[in-house]
């Protein structure tokens, strides 16, 4: 009887061991279940960042070869504007245009009326007799 208490007592230590052993067992396969989720997860997020990543590279570069594309074809409307410039700057004015008219008007031989010389002479002796 002296000795059957204390063989108890180690089945019941060794039962609580157990017990406890399995229970920490268990709790670490949670844990461990746990990380690889979070290590599915994060691998998971990583390829997408890496994939958005590349996309947006690609996308960038677009951008950038519209934008260079645009200022190139902005550059030669700015130096086709400065061209047409120099070239308005040869033309005629409105106003030159109408003193031009003006002169061919009154030089024009169709419309103009001339004076012949005899003419002339014979006006001259009439206003000349005239005083």
């Amino acid at each position: 009887m002296v000795f059957e208490k204390p063989v108890e007592d180690v089945r019941a230590l060794s039962t609580e061991i157990i017990r406890r052993v399995n229970e920490d067992t268990r709790r670490i396969r949670n844990i461990e279940q746990r990380i690889d989720k979070l290590e599915n997860s994060i691998s998971t997020l990583e390829e997408a960042v890496l994939t958005q990543t590349g996309e947006i590279k690609v996308n960038l570069e677009r951008i950038i070869q519209k934008v260079t594309s645009f200022s190139d074809k902005l550059t030669g409307i700015e130096s086709e504007i400065l061209r047409l410039n120099k070239e308005l700057g040869k033309a005629a004015t409105k106003s030159e245009v109408k003193q031009i008219e003006t002169f061919i008007d009154i030089v024009n031989p169709i419309t103009a009326k001339f004076v012949t010389r005899d003419e002339l002479d014979r006006q001259l002796k009439e206003l000349s007799l005239r005083k």
